[in-house]
C-alpha cells in the first residue's frame, strides 16, 4: 500500500503541469486571493480537459486554492472526479471537471 505523500505526487504529476503562484498584480487585476497558475504543461489530465497555459486554479471542489502548496494539499485528499474553478489572465472564468 502506498502512502498519502506518494499518491499526492502522482495526482499532481498526472495533471501534467507545473504550477507557480500568480503575481500580486495578477491577483489584484483579477480580484482573486491567490491560486495555482499553470506555468508549463505536458501531456496529462489538464491538457486532456482543455486547460490552457496561464490558467489560475482558484478552487477545487469548492475549496479555496491560495497557492501551489494548497493545490497539492487538497489533491492529497481527493479521488474520483474533481471540479476545478479558475480564471485566465484575460479575466475569462472557466470550469473543468475530470477524474483523477
Amino acid at each position: 500500500m502506498r502512502d498519502a505523500e506518494s499518491m499526492a505526487l502522482e495526482s499532481v504529476s498526472s495533471l501534467g503541469a507545473d504550477f507557480v503562484a500568480p503575481s500580486e498584480s495578477e491577483c489584484q487585476a483579477l480580484r482573486i486571493q491567490g491560486g495555482a497558475k499553470v506555468s508549463t504543461m505536458t501531456a496529462g489530465k489538464l491538457r486532456g480537459a482543455g486547460v490552457k497555459n496561464g490558467f489560475i486554479i482558484t478552487k477545487i471542489d469548492g475549496e479555496l486554492v491560495k497557492s501551489p502548496e494548497d493545490l497539492t494539499a487538497i489533491l492529497k485528499q481527493k479521488s474520483g472526479g474533481i471540479l476545478l474553478e479558475g480564471v485566465y489572465p484575460n479575466g475569462t472564468r472557466a470550469y473543468y471537471g475530470f477524474g483523477l
